[in-house]
Protein backbone atom coordinates (compact mmCIF):
# COMPACT_ATOMS: atom_id res chain seq x y z
CA UNK A 1 0.00 0.00 0.00
CA UNK A 2 2.49 2.62 1.00
CA UNK A 3 5.88 2.55 2.47
CA UNK A 4 8.82 1.58 4.66
CA UNK A 5 8.96 -2.20 5.23
CA UNK A 6 5.91 -2.60 3.06
CA UNK A 7 3.57 -5.60 3.38
CA UNK A 8 1.90 -6.23 0.00
CA UNK A 9 -1.89 -6.05 0.18
CA UNK A 10 -4.08 -9.06 -0.62
CA UNK A 11 -6.14 -9.30 -3.78
CA UNK A 12 -9.26 -8.63 -1.72
CA UNK A 13 -7.55 -5.58 -0.26
CA UNK A 14 -6.69 -4.25 -3.70
CA UNK A 15 -10.27 -4.86 -4.86
CA UNK A 16 -11.69 -2.98 -1.85
CA UNK A 17 -9.28 -0.06 -2.20
CA UNK A 18 -10.25 0.40 -5.83
CA UNK A 19 -13.99 0.05 -5.27
CA UNK A 20 -16.73 2.68 -5.12
CA UNK A 21 -17.33 1.58 -1.51
CA UNK A 22 -13.81 2.70 -0.57
CA UNK A 23 -14.11 6.03 -2.33
CA UNK A 24 -17.65 6.91 -1.25
CA UNK A 25 -17.67 5.62 2.33
CA UNK A 26 -14.02 5.80 3.41
CA UNK A 27 -12.11 8.42 1.41
CA UNK A 28 -14.78 11.03 0.69
CA UNK A 29 -16.02 11.48 4.29
CA UNK A 30 -12.44 11.74 5.55
CA UNK A 31 -11.46 14.40 3.00
CA UNK A 32 -14.64 16.36 3.74
CA UNK A 33 -14.02 16.30 7.50
CA UNK A 34 -10.35 17.18 7.20
CA UNK A 35 -11.06 20.03 4.80
CA UNK A 36 -13.71 21.51 7.10
CA UNK A 37 -11.41 21.23 10.10
CA UNK A 38 -8.53 22.82 8.19
CA UNK A 39 -10.64 25.76 7.03
CA UNK A 40 -11.98 26.35 10.54
CA UNK A 41 -8.43 26.30 11.92
CA UNK A 42 -6.55 28.40 9.39
CA UNK A 43 -8.85 29.45 6.59
CA UNK A 44 -8.29 28.53 2.97
CA UNK A 45 -4.84 27.91 1.55
CA UNK A 46 -4.34 29.54 -1.83
CA UNK A 47 -3.29 27.14 -4.60
CA UNK A 48 -1.30 24.75 -2.41
CA UNK A 49 1.03 22.07 -3.68
CA UNK A 50 -0.31 18.84 -2.17
CA UNK A 51 1.48 15.56 -1.56
CA UNK A 52 -0.95 12.62 -1.69
CA UNK A 53 1.09 10.17 0.39
CA UNK A 54 -0.01 6.63 -0.39
CA UNK A 55 -2.33 7.70 -3.19
CA UNK A 56 -3.48 4.19 -4.16
CA UNK A 57 -5.54 4.33 -7.34
CA UNK A 58 -5.85 8.13 -7.19
CA UNK A 59 -9.46 8.17 -6.02
CA UNK A 60 -8.76 11.21 -3.80
CA UNK A 61 -7.38 13.40 -6.60
CA UNK A 62 -10.70 14.96 -7.59
CA UNK A 63 -11.72 15.37 -3.95
CA UNK A 64 -8.49 17.20 -3.10
CA UNK A 65 -8.99 19.35 -6.18
CA UNK A 66 -12.57 20.18 -5.19
CA UNK A 67 -11.85 21.08 -1.56
CA UNK A 68 -8.37 22.65 -1.75
CA UNK A 69 -8.02 24.03 -5.31
CA UNK A 70 -4.35 23.03 -5.50
CA UNK A 71 -1.86 24.29 -8.04
CA UNK A 72 -0.53 20.74 -8.26
CA UNK A 73 -0.73 17.31 -6.67
CA UNK A 74 2.32 15.09 -6.20
CA UNK A 75 1.11 11.51 -5.72
CA UNK A 76 3.26 8.66 -4.39
CA UNK A 77 2.46 4.99 -3.72
CA UNK A 78 4.68 1.94 -3.47
CA UNK A 79 2.27 -0.54 -5.06
CA UNK A 80 2.91 -0.77 -8.80
CA UNK A 81 -0.40 -2.61 -9.21
CA UNK A 82 -2.25 0.67 -8.65
CA UNK A 83 -0.23 2.92 -10.93
CA UNK A 84 -2.28 2.49 -14.10
CA UNK A 85 -5.48 3.39 -12.26
CA UNK A 86 -3.79 6.36 -10.59
CA UNK A 87 -2.57 7.69 -13.92
CA UNK A 88 -6.06 7.42 -15.39
CA UNK A 89 -7.41 9.39 -12.39
CA UNK A 90 -4.64 11.93 -12.95
CA UNK A 91 -5.88 12.61 -16.47
CA UNK A 92 -9.30 13.61 -15.16
CA UNK A 93 -7.90 16.46 -13.03
CA UNK A 94 -7.67 20.09 -14.09
CA UNK A 95 -4.61 20.84 -11.99
CA UNK A 96 -1.16 19.40 -12.65
CA UNK A 97 -0.78 15.90 -11.16
CA UNK A 98 2.28 13.67 -11.14
CA UNK A 99 2.15 10.02 -10.08
CA UNK A 100 5.16 7.91 -9.12
CA UNK A 101 6.13 4.74 -7.32
CA UNK A 102 7.99 5.52 -4.12
CA UNK A 103 8.62 4.86 -0.44
CA UNK A 104 7.05 7.34 1.96
CA UNK A 105 10.03 6.88 4.25
CA UNK A 106 12.39 8.06 1.52
CA UNK A 107 10.58 10.60 -0.62
CA UNK A 108 12.23 11.88 -3.78
CA UNK A 109 11.12 15.43 -3.04
CA UNK A 110 13.09 18.52 -2.11
CA UNK A 111 13.06 19.98 1.38
CA UNK A 112 10.17 22.40 2.03
CA UNK A 113 8.60 21.71 -1.35
CA UNK A 114 4.90 21.07 -0.51
CA UNK A 115 2.26 23.00 1.40
CA UNK A 116 -0.04 20.13 2.38
CA UNK A 117 0.54 16.43 2.99
CA UNK A 118 -2.57 14.28 2.69
CA UNK A 119 -1.98 10.92 4.38
CA UNK A 120 -5.12 8.80 4.24
CA UNK A 121 -5.09 5.29 5.71
CA UNK A 122 -1.37 4.96 5.09
CA UNK A 123 0.44 4.97 8.44
CA UNK A 124 -1.18 1.77 9.67
CA UNK A 125 0.41 -0.05 6.70
CA UNK A 126 3.89 1.12 7.73
CA UNK A 127 6.24 -0.53 10.22
CA UNK A 128 8.47 2.57 10.51
CA UNK A 129 5.94 5.33 11.08
CA UNK A 130 8.50 7.67 12.64
CA UNK A 131 10.61 7.75 9.47
CA UNK A 132 7.53 8.55 7.40
CA UNK A 133 6.45 11.40 9.66
CA UNK A 134 9.97 12.85 9.62
CA UNK A 135 9.91 12.78 5.82
CA UNK A 136 6.60 14.65 5.92
CA UNK A 137 8.17 17.30 8.15
CA UNK A 138 11.14 17.57 5.81
CA UNK A 139 9.13 18.14 2.64
CA UNK A 140 6.58 20.50 4.20
CA UNK A 141 7.14 24.23 3.88
CA UNK A 142 6.96 26.55 6.90
CA UNK A 143 3.34 26.77 8.08
CA UNK A 144 2.66 23.55 6.21
CA UNK A 145 -0.12 21.20 7.25
CA UNK A 146 -0.42 17.44 7.57
CA UNK A 147 -3.88 15.93 7.07
CA UNK A 148 -4.09 12.46 8.60
CA UNK A 149 -6.89 9.90 8.60
CA UNK A 150 -6.16 6.51 10.15
CA UNK A 151 -7.95 3.31 11.07
CA UNK A 152 -7.25 2.43 14.70
CA UNK A 153 -6.03 -0.82 16.22
CA UNK A 154 -9.44 -1.94 17.48
CA UNK A 155 -10.50 -2.19 13.84
CA UNK A 156 -7.24 -3.40 12.29
CA UNK A 157 -6.91 -6.18 14.87
CA UNK A 158 -10.46 -7.47 14.38
CA UNK A 159 -10.42 -11.06 13.15
CA UNK A 160 -12.05 -10.44 9.77
CA UNK A 161 -9.63 -7.63 8.89
CA UNK A 162 -6.71 -9.90 9.74
CA UNK A 163 -8.16 -12.66 7.56
CA UNK A 164 -8.75 -10.55 4.44
CA UNK A 165 -6.11 -7.79 4.66
CA UNK A 166 -2.42 -7.40 5.53
CA UNK A 167 -0.99 -5.00 8.13
CA UNK A 168 1.98 -4.90 10.54
CA UNK A 169 0.07 -5.80 13.70
CA UNK A 170 2.79 -4.63 16.09
CA UNK A 171 2.49 -1.02 14.82
CA UNK A 172 -1.24 -0.52 15.26
CA UNK A 173 -2.31 2.35 17.51
CA UNK A 174 -5.34 3.81 19.23
CA UNK A 175 -6.68 7.24 18.26
CA UNK A 176 -4.93 8.89 21.20
CA UNK A 177 -1.69 7.05 20.36
CA UNK A 178 -1.70 8.48 16.83
CA UNK A 179 -2.21 12.01 18.13
CA UNK A 180 0.59 11.51 20.67
CA UNK A 181 2.89 10.24 17.91
CA UNK A 182 2.23 13.31 15.76
CA UNK A 183 3.03 15.59 18.68
CA UNK A 184 6.16 13.62 19.60
CA UNK A 185 7.44 14.08 16.04
CA UNK A 186 7.08 17.85 16.22
CA UNK A 187 3.64 18.50 14.76
CA UNK A 188 1.27 20.89 16.51
CA UNK A 189 -2.09 19.21 17.05
CA UNK A 190 -4.81 21.10 18.86
CA UNK A 191 -7.49 18.94 20.48
CA UNK A 192 -10.07 20.89 18.51
CA UNK A 193 -8.44 19.79 15.26
CA UNK A 194 -8.89 16.08 15.98
CA UNK A 195 -12.06 14.09 15.42
CA UNK A 196 -12.79 10.42 15.88
CA UNK A 197 -15.46 8.29 14.29
CA UNK A 198 -16.63 4.68 14.11
CA UNK A 199 -18.14 4.46 10.61
CA UNK A 200 -20.50 1.59 9.87
CA UNK A 201 -17.96 -0.28 7.74
CA UNK A 202 -15.58 -0.52 10.69
CA UNK A 203 -18.10 -1.93 13.16
CA UNK A 204 -18.40 -5.65 13.86
CA UNK A 205 -22.09 -5.64 12.91
CA UNK A 206 -21.54 -3.20 9.98
CA UNK A 207 -23.64 -0.61 11.80
CA UNK A 208 -26.74 -2.80 12.19
CA UNK A 209 -27.28 -1.82 15.82
CA UNK A 210 -27.19 1.88 14.97
CA UNK A 211 -29.58 1.44 12.05
CA UNK A 212 -31.98 -0.31 14.41
CA UNK A 213 -31.75 2.58 16.86
CA UNK A 214 -29.54 0.88 19.42
CA UNK A 215 -26.81 3.19 20.68
CA UNK A 216 -23.20 2.07 20.81
CA UNK A 217 -21.45 2.06 24.17
CA UNK A 218 -19.89 5.45 24.92
CA UNK A 219 -16.87 3.53 26.26
CA UNK A 220 -16.15 1.91 22.90
CA UNK A 221 -12.85 2.90 21.32
CA UNK A 222 -13.20 4.83 18.06
CA UNK A 223 -12.17 2.90 14.97
CA UNK A 224 -10.92 5.93 13.04
CA UNK A 225 -9.08 9.15 13.87
CA UNK A 226 -8.60 12.24 11.72
CA UNK A 227 -6.25 15.08 12.60
CA UNK A 228 -5.10 18.37 11.12
CA UNK A 229 -1.51 18.96 12.26
CA UNK A 230 0.60 22.07 11.66
CA UNK A 231 4.31 22.81 11.59
CA UNK A 232 3.70 26.15 13.27
CA UNK A 233 1.05 27.51 15.61
CA UNK A 234 -2.23 28.33 13.86
CA UNK A 235 -2.17 31.99 14.93
CA UNK A 236 1.51 32.54 14.07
Amino acid sequence: MVSTTWIPETRIGIWFQTSSLWRNFVVAPAVDGLARTFVSARGRCESPRILDAGCGDGCAFDLLEHYFHPSSIVAVDIDVRLMDRARKAMQRCRCDVTVSVGDLGNLKLADASVDVVFCHQSLHHVSDQVSVLREFRRVLRPKGVLLVAESCRIFIRSWWVQVFFRHPMEMQRSASDYVALLRKEGFLVDDGHVFTTSPWWSQRDLGLRERMGWERSCKSEPTQVCAVAFLEAVNS
